[in-house]
């Protein structure tokens, strides 16, 4: 007796280098506070310190190029590539200083593929925990929101604690996700985002 998974959408993960995170942080920086950087126009984000990374655009592009190519290539084996050509370039880029209490709503990105790093977190995952007793806890989380085979809504929550710090996760941009509050920490949760196009 044999079972077959109807495929469905991957998501891709992998460790940021340790010079690309150094960049990215020491642009994140740099740019906090300064309001002609500022991206909250052109985000959802309750979040109110959202600034555009203009800098490591170029110095990402081939990294960022090559998750876009192997997420590409998981797709096409399984038959359902967002695009048709050939070559993925990463478009926007942008970093999140978000505090307690703020969140992403549900929304989608433009572009074929999207991602999100993990720069730093200032809580420990099993504290948030503690906050509400609830039965499904999305404290913290990451979390992707789609349809099965059967055309019911699941969701896909990702832990985020320190440990995560420098890990990225490229997903198709189209796919629906949202970045819940967190509330035992009063530093900031840093996230860098950016979309990738194709050419």
């Amino acid at each position: 007796m044999d079972t077959f998974n109807l495929p469905n959408i991957p998501l891709l993960f992998d460790t940021l280098p340790n010079e690309l995170y150094d960049s990215l942080l020491r642009e994140s920086y740099q740019n906090l506070d300064k309001k002609e950087s500022s991206y909250n126009d052109q985000l959802v984000g309750h979040i109110k310190k959202e600034y555009y990374l203009k800098e490591n655009v170029r110095v990402m592009k081939p990294y960022i190029s090559l998750l876009a190519n192997k997420l590409a290539s998981s797709m096409e084996r399984s038959h359902l590539s967002p695009y048709e050509g050939n070559k993925f370039v990463l478009e926007s880029l942008w970093v999140n200083f978000q505090k307690k209490h703020e969140f992403n709503p549900v929304h989608i990105h433009k572009g074929v593929f999207s991602f999100v790093i993990i720069m730093k977190i200032p809580y420990e995952l099993h504290e948030e925990e503690k906050v509400f007793n609830a039965n499904t806890d999305h404290s913290s989380r990451l979390g992707f929101v789609y349809s099965n085979a059967l055309g019911k809504i699941c969701y896909y929550n990702m832990n985020i604690c320190k440990s995560d710090e420098k890990k990225i996760v490229m997903f198709p941009a189209g796919l629906n996700h949202v970045v819940y509050p967190f509330y035992t920490s009063d530093d900031y949760r840093i996230t860098i985002s950016g979309n990738v196009h194709g050419k």
